[in-house]
């Protein structure tokens, strides 16, 4: 059975910030930690918002936490713990994007490729949880070349509009999707858009008919707007809570998640327009149910791969007990102490090869 023991950053970000961007440093660190501790296989997962450890038993408490640096009281609330079935199906959701706070992304399938890399390499895994990673990682491929996964409701853009329909200059900061979308749908009702880019060669991205202006003037254009739409995906608060104060008594609008602004009175995020993200479960259950066809591949594969370890073990069983009734007539050849062990390793391994394909053939019969 597999297990799934996981933090959740996205719960508490500022406890974790210290984790990003580590890459293979961390997980071969936080593994030596773990495996002083853990007795079984596991693979060390760590993505933008979680780290987890898949094992092939439950890892105890605080385990995960001490091997990455945090105190376990102080990330209790973030924890979470998955099982069996469900646990394989949640690697392949993973590695799909639809667990992701930032929906559809598929940055994680690297990531889960690097903790399998990492585990085999520091001795931690094993070959069931080293295919299960591959098979979650070819799952979420193939779901990201055959179908749209990373959507974003129009759903939203609509709420938002009618939200600032009163409301003639409006500040967009992001260049991504979900901006556009929004800047779009504005653009229709004649609002003044002004676009801060983190990024100023992604200058190209911007709709026609809306103007970029510089990140660093952000605070200086959310005083000039009448609205503000946060749709960047950095890692970092666009505004802190001191500036997003200050802009108040103006709407500002959190379309990221993670959650790009700050918790004030004056935000208003996606969950507060009350709207129904129709495109989003469309996927949600599209990648659900293909999921399970990938994962009864896997789940044949792991059968097959017991069957195989089981007949492995039955013919070595038996390649050990014809040595031990032809021993004594193996020694009565006097041959040198190299030529008779060269003849019993040659026995053992005749007699595994012949019992494994009798036993094929037995079975194609």
């Amino acid at each position: 059975m597999i297990y799934v023991s996981g933090l959740d950053f996205t719960r508490d970000i500022t406890q974790f910030s210290h984790l990003q961007n580590r890459g293979e440093e961390l997980l071969y660190s936080a593994s030596r930690k773990l495996m002083k501790v853990l007795r079984f296989p596991f693979v060390l997962i760590v993505t933008c918002d979680r780290a987890e450890i898949i094992g092939i038993k439950k890892a105890p408490s605080e385990s995960l936490e001490r091997a990455l640096s945090l105190n376990p009281a102080a990330v209790t609330k973030c924890r979470y713990h998955i099982e069996g079935e469900e646990a394989e199906l949640h690697l392949f959701h993973l590695a799909a994007g639809i667990i992701s706070p930032l929906f559809g992304e598929d940055t994680v399938q690297g990531q889960i490729t690097l903790a399998a890399e990492a585990a085999r390499l520091a001795g931690s895994s094993c070959p069931s949880l080293n295919k299960l990673c591959n098979a979650a990682v070819a799952f979420g491929k193939e779901m990201h070349s055959n179908y749209r996964i990373r959507v974003f409701d129009k759903s939203i853009a609509e709420a938002v509009a009618a939200r600032v329909s009163n409301d003639r200059n409006i500040l967009i900061t992001g260049s991504g999707e979900n901006a556009r979308i929004v800047a779009s749908r504005l653009l229709e009702d004649g609002h003044v858009i002004h676009i801060a880019l983190r990024d100023e060669s992604k200058t190209f991205l911007i709709l026609p008919g809306t103007s970029a202006v510089s990140y660093d003037d952000r605070m200086k254009e959310a005083e000039w707007a009448d609205a503000v739409i946060s749709a960047s995906s950095g890692l970092y608060y666009t505004f802190t809570e001191a500036e997003c104060e200050r802009i108040a008594p103006k709407k500002m609008y959190d379309l990221a998640f993670p959650y790009d602004l700050p918790p004030c009175p004056n935000v208003v995020r996606i969950s507060d327009l009350g709207v129904e993200e129709k495109e989003k479960a469309g996927v949600i259950s599209l990648v659900k149910a293909e999921a399970v066809k990938a994962h009864a591949e896997y789940v044949s594969w792991k059968e097959r791969s017991e069957e195989r370890d089981a007949l492995e073990e039955r013919a070595e069983e038996v390649a050990i007990e014809s040595i031990r009734r032809l021993s004594s007539h193996i020694v009565s050849l006097g041959l040198s102490p190299d030529e008779e062990k060269n003849l019993r390793l040659s026995v053992i391994d005749s007699v595994k090869k012949a019992y494994i394909t009798k036993h094929y053939e037995r079975s194609c019969m």
